[in-house]
């Protein structure tokens, strides 16, 4: 926890130096709302599954299963964090159940009832547009979008690739960090799928714990004006476990 913290004010600190707006600019509609509880939406997963030929393509294919749950369940803890109420895990399956709107239909129409009849201010919804992997890195894109239930208007909209690096040895094979072999030993999954998890886990950190301060948390008289990631942007976790912020357009 440690090390992610200290990643996390070195990206910061990084993020300062690229083409970036306060958090006023990118959020000015959030502290207009001021929104107090969060739904977050069952995800919208459009990733690619291999075709199983092979032993390999199962173990993919679990991985990926395995990392897109891992970033759902991950999202609400920075959110609470950060000050909002979330609804938990069984009341949201629950609403999901009930409810039954599509992902399309909460993300396009009117949501209006959410706020007017459960409290809610707010669902985020959470896209899942790819996955790659080579030896040693592994990527993610994730689309986030946080709709006001009483407007239905975007709050925030975040589009970013994530790429979680190792060092390998001599016979280039990957070298994890200990904190990825205490995920893997904690939950007795393989290296690969830890990769994964954590980097999901990371993103989710990052993107949402950027958000303004809910009303559970008391506010910092400057944190309007502290610069915070562009709509687009890549995040890189670096072998050391450090974090590097790139705007998209930048990349090249």
């Amino acid at each position: 926890m440690r090390r992610t913290a200290i990643a996390m004010i070195l990206a910061v600190l990084v993020l300062a130096g690229c083409k970036s707006e306060n958090k006023m600019a990118q959020f000015g509609e959030i502290y207009r709302e001021r929104p107090t509880t969060i739904y977050v939406a069952p995800l919208n997963d459009r990733s690619l599954r291999r075709a199983v030929r092979t032993v390999e393509d199962s173990v993919y294919n679990a991985a990926v299963n395995t990392a897109t749950k891992q970033l759902y369940l991950t999202a609400s803890d920075p959110l609470v964090f950060n000050g909002y109420y979330v609804l938990g895990p069984m009341a949201s399956a629950q609403l999901a159940a009930t409810d039954g709107r599509t992902f399309k239909q909460l993300r396009n129409e009117n949501i209006n009832d959410y706020y007017s009849d459960l409290g809610v201010d707010a669902i985020l919804l959470m896209t899942v547009n790819l996955w790659n992997a080579t030896f040693n890195t592994w990527t993610v894109e994730v689309e986030y979008t946080l709709r006001s239930t009483r407007t239905g208007s975007e709050v925030m909209h975040t589009v970013a690739r994530a790429t979680k690096m190792l060092r390998t040895d001599f016979k280039g094979r990957p070298i994890p960090l200990r904190e990825d072999q205490q995920f893997a030993d904690r939950y007795g999954c393989d290296l690969e799928t830890a990769q994964r998890c954590r980097l999901v886990e990371v993103l989710n950190q990052f993107v949402l714990k950027d958000l303004p301060s809910g009303t559970r948390q008391r506010e910092h008289s400057l944190e309007r004006y502290i610069p915070t990631h562009p709509e687009y942007f890549n995040l890189q976790i670096n072998p050391d476990g450090s974090v590097m912020i790139v705007p998209a357009d930048d990349e090249e």
